[in-house]
């Protein structure tokens, strides 16, 4: 299918991209702002058959099928706009779907020197990152099989613990956060190889995060690193405003950005003028709200199941929050193969 380069065949950003096995064409895109199907989207960006993995900061890690050939897309360009990558090879289209791709700045053509893109396997179970430097005068992608450590439960099951949540900030990846300490990965120029490290931080969890199904996302905006949590209100007997008549549990969120010099998670109450969205696969992502854009500031737009038939809309300020259909009534859970959004480049204000 060719690419377009009319701007009105390019994608209404943020979207929401959902897979799904049952209907042709496999893939619709639901504008963030307007809550429904937009007619254009990713394909159309395309000529050939390709894996893509988005990235928090907008662009698009691409690898296409039958060429192997690897760059990143900028999603909403006229000019199909690209920085070229050397092949992504040795790891399956499967995978590399489900793994989480950070840059660790903008990687714009004109100041790519010294910008990492991280990809990182969170599925299946290896503890494995690949990497590259963009914009370095030579190499190639570089696999590491990292062991950061064994974790167990009172049954006496123990596995290998992996890097999950991760967030970029500050040309450092930030991950496995608690409230007593957070784990950091840096790299020492474009030949060093990873350094891991942690932090100790003081304070400790509230009262109930202990308690009940959550999931835990992290995420930088504006320079700052949060932690997402939101947790399922199991046993509810009011739900949310909902525009679907197949609701998932209510969903209570919790924000916390962290106080570097004070060494802790605060609790944050306010975005700004900002909206935060997560996915499966501990996706987080930071995004100007309002303008052109059109989304609610102070809200969290949420997936957190991959067959969720419906994103959450949480606003952080007054607690309310509204389901919205991903997809028609007819789609089972288990036909949505993959759901992603996909952000503007130009997050900043």
């Amino acid at each position: 299918m060719a690419a377009s380069s009319s701007s009105s065949h390019r994608p209404v950003l943020p979207c929401l991209a959902v897979q799904c096995s049952c209907c042709k064409p496999n893939t619709t895109f639901i504008s963030a702002a307007e809550k429904k199907p937009v007619a254009h989207g990713l394909p159309e960006l395309l000529n050939v058959k390709a894996t893509v993995c988005p990235t928090p900061l907008g662009w698009i890690l691409v690898r296409e099928s039958a060429s192997g050939s690897t760059y990143l897309l900028d999603p909403q360009s006229r000019q199909d706009d690209k920085i070229p990558l050397p092949p992504l090879t040795g790891i399956d289209d499967d995978v590399l779907m489900d793994c989480n791709c950070l840059h660790s700045d903008q990687p714009t053509a004109q100041a790519a020197a010294g910008c990492v893109v991280l990809l990182l396997l969170v599925e299946p179970q290896d503890t494995v990152i690949w990497y590259h430097h963009i914009g370095a005068s030579a190499g190639e992608w570089t696999k590491h099989e990292y062991d950061i450590g064994i974790q167990g439960d009172k049954y006496g099951f123990t596995e290998k613990i992996h890097i999950v949540p991760i967030a970029a900030c500050g040309g450092k990846f930030y991950f496995n956060s608690f409230f007593t300490g957070i784990s950091v990965l840096e790299f020492c120029g474009p030949a060093g190889p990873p350094r891991f490290s942690s932090i100790g931080l003081v304070g400790g969890a509230p009262d109930d995060w202990g308690r009940g199904a959550f999931h835990v996302f992290l995420l930088e905006s504006d320079g700052e690193l949060y932690k997402v949590r939101l947790k399922a209100i199991l046993g509810s007997q009011s739900s949310p405003a909902s525009s679907s008549s197949s609701s998932p549990p209510p969903l209570q969120v919790g924000i916390y950005k962290m106080d570097f010099s004070e060494r802790r998670w605060c609790r944050a109450d306010d975005l700004g003028d900002r909206a935060f969205f997560v996915a499966p696969f501990y996706f987080g992502a930071s995004c100007l709200a309002g303008g052109m854009y059109g989304i609610q500031k102070n809200c969290v737009y949420s997936v957190c199941y991959l067959g969720d038939k419906s994103f959450t809309v949480l606003n952080v300020e007054d607690g309310t929050s509204h389901v919205h259909s991903i997809h028609g009534a007819e789609a089972s859970p288990v036909s949505i193969l993959r759901t992603l959004w996909m952000l503007p480049i130009d997050q900043k204000p």
